[in-house]
């Protein structure tokens, strides 16, 4: 009778164990699938131009304003637990316009910030622009929010606003001709591929003019495209009403 009962005993702590053992890595499972989560807002950022494109060439290359940029931003929004990071293209690499678009919308983008740099013949042009998605898309009004916000964050990191407080409206005529608007009233047509392609709110920024020494000093290089990096993610964090871990 007693050597029964232990091995009725020593059964039943086996499956004991081994039901345990299960709980623990369902759990731990459980637990990896938490941890590699996307967390919170997914932003999409996008390095304007890239691989064989270098953008435009002023004082600095466009892509050298924007890869730079982009890398800040970033460090700043994985930094902090409301959000997770969508590169538009890998740093080195290039991607049509549309592509990067299509990436956004592939993987769930809840915003897209599209970054470029500007230039002119006339040395003395400067100032931070951005183009919210046009009129007519269920996205734009959330988009000019977002623009608006741009705005305002660089405007107290300094820039010059030009357009409507920085906002303005990029249309391409049937013609393939751009035109540059100030206001939405008539607006018609497409812009950018990015903001098209698009189906979450996004913008494109200007952040500066790469032919202005005063420009390239306060928005661009290390410092000025940590500056600009900083006002983007305060602007970032103001249209999803998060507070900023700075």
């Amino acid at each position: 009778m007693t050597r029964r009962r232990g091995r009725r005993m020593g059964r039943r702590q086996f499956w004991l164990r081994a039901g345990t053992a299960a709980v623990v890595l369902v759990l731990a499972a459980g637990l990896l699938v938490w941890l590699t989560r996307p967390r919170g807002y997914r932003i999409a950022l996008d390095a304007g131009h890239g691989g064989d494109d270098p953008g435009a060439v002023g004082l600095i290359a466009e892509t050298d304003l924007t890869e730079t940029t982009v890398r800040c931003l970033e460090a700043l929004l994985r930094a902090d637990e409301n959000y997770s990071v969508i590169l538009c293209r890998d740093y080195g690499e290039g991607a049509s316009s549309g592509e990067r678009g299509r990436k956004a919308s592939r993987k769930g983008a809840d915003l897209l910030l599209s970054i470029h740099g500007n230039s002119a013949a006339d040395p003395t042009a400067r100032g931070f622009e951005c183009y919210p998605q046009l009129p007519g898309r269920d996205t734009h009004a959330a988009s000019l929010r977002f623009a608006r916000l741009l705005g305002e964050e660089m405007a107290d990191a300094g820039a010059l606003l030009r357009g409507e407080e920085g906002v303005r409206y990029a249309v391409y005529d049937s013609d393939g001709q751009k035109r540059i608007l100030n206001s939405a009233d008539g607006v018609a047509g497409s812009t950018f591929g990015v903001l098209e392609q698009a189906d979450c709110p996004a913008v494109l920024a200007e952040q500066c003019f790469l032919t202005s020494a005063e420009d390239v000093a306060a928005f661009a290089g290390e410092e000025g495209c940590a500056r600009a990096a900083e006002a983007y993610y305060r602007a970032i964090c103001r249209y999803f009403s998060t507070t900023p871990q700075l």
